[in-house]
């Protein structure tokens, strides 16, 4: 198993990513093993994204003096998405290239509208509602968007559904044709990016040979390559009016109604289902409580370090939920006392099983909110802190 011992940059990152770096040029084929031979080890790495945020961002506290509790927590609480770092640009690149001439007549106006709001993103993804829960929230208490969560919040969900439509227009548009397998989510982004990143040298092919950028209006291949970059784009904002995302927009065209938080929820499944599960906590804690919107609204997205994942094909108004995420956020350092440590956590639900008592669900908001607790490790600490006491004996 890969490993390393002393690392030299005196930290390591693992986030379910690559341990040996043989992926990092998005190349899993060019690395030899020394007595001969690939060393392969797999074709991508779960959120590989989450590694490569964190490894940035700890980079640039290190060199800033050194890594607090507060760093951590906050990086734990990161909600960017650094794959839309990778493609925005193209997007962007793609419309000073193509300008007037996408679509051939009269470009729409939401499109260059959408474009200048993608230019102006910082790939964070608030909510951008009321009942959104965020990590700019503080304890699991809600506070009103600020204009710049809400434009930020759009931003995210025009990127996100212009996701999906990219890979459909050329990854899924290529190969089903074939009868050939589609990758999931996360080798989908990668080969994506491999056609983009590498199209100087490669011109849109894959290394079959298939040419991915085919389906593209256009005389040349950057052309056809541009055309699809838009032309996904223009489809996600036809989706994003449409029926297929009604109950969250009403079918609007205007940009501004489309807060992320309204697509990104979360619903904490229990196994026996019903009342159980949160929402609704047997009644007691649905923030949204609307019947073809079920969740929780809350930051995050596809590949971000506070985990949240949905498809990245995701095109209707509930399938960018999600039903899973950190099972606890803790960071810890070496207390005041010898061999001691000093710890914070949080987790998504409470110390009871039982719907309707105030332990179900109390520690769930600030989970929501990124925000943690002191973490009671000693007896005496516990006692001091007991609020219910419950003695089983033996039936006599």
């Amino acid at each position: 198993m890969p490993h390393v011992v002393n690392p030299p940059a005196g930290w390591f990152v693992n986030a379910n990513n690559d341990p040996a770096g043989t992926t990092l040029d998005n190349d899993p084929l060019n690395q030899l093993r020394p007595g001969g031979g690939i060393f392969y080890l797999s074709p991508g790495y779960a959120q590989g994204t989450r590694a490569g945020r964190i490894t940035a961002r700890l980079r640039d506290v290190v060199e800033r003096g050194g890594v607090m509790v507060a760093d951590l927590q906050d990086i734990q609480a990161d909600t960017v998405m650094l794959d839309a770092q990778v493609f925005v640009p193209y997007v962007l690149a793609a419309w000073q290239h193509l300008g007037e001439a996408f679509p051939p007549a009269n470009p729409s106006p939401a499109v260059a509208e959408a474009v200048d709001r993608l230019a102006r993103w910082d790939f964070s993804t608030p909510t951008g509602t009321a009942v959104g829960f965020d990590a700019s929230d503080v304890d699991g208490v809600l506070s009103p968007p600020t204009q710049q969560e809400i434009d930020t919040s759009v931003a995210a969900t025009i990127y996100s559904v212009w996701r999906s439509r990219m890979i459909q227009n050329t990854v899924d548009a290529t190969l089903d044709p074939l009868a050939l397998p589609t990758p999931g989510s996360r080798n989908a982004i990668i080969a994506l990016r491999w056609l983009v990143e590498g199209f100087p040298v490669h011109g849109g092919l894959g290394a079959s040979g298939l040419d991915f950028f085919a389906l593209g209006q256009g005389a040349t291949a950057e052309e056809r390559r541009d055309w699809l970059l838009l032309q996904s784009l223009s489809e996600a904002l036809d989706l994003l009016a449409g029926p297929d995302f009604a109950d969250a927009f009403g079918g609007s065209h205007n940009l501004d109604v489309y807060r992320w938080g309204r697509l990104h929820r979360i619903v904490l499944d229990h196994p026996l289902g019903g009342p159980f599960s949160i929402p609704p906590a047997g009644g007691a804690f649905d923030p949204v409580n609307h019947p073809q919107l079920p969740g929780i609204e809350v930051d995050g997205g596809f590949g971000v370090v506070d985990a949240s994942n949905h498809s990245a094909r995701a095109d209707s108004v509930n399938e960018f939920m999600f039903g899973s995420g950190p099972v606890r956020r803790y960071v810890g350092h070496p207390g005041v006392m010898p061999g001691s440590i000093e710890g914070w956590t949080a987790m998504p639900g409470g110390e009871s099983g039982v719907v309707g008592s105030p332990f179900f669900f109390n520690l769930l908001p600030r989970w929501l909110t990124n925000d943690t607790y002191p973490i009671r490790q000693s007896h005496a600490d516990v006692q001091a802190d007991v609020l219910v006491r419950y003695i089983y004996r033996p039936q006599r």
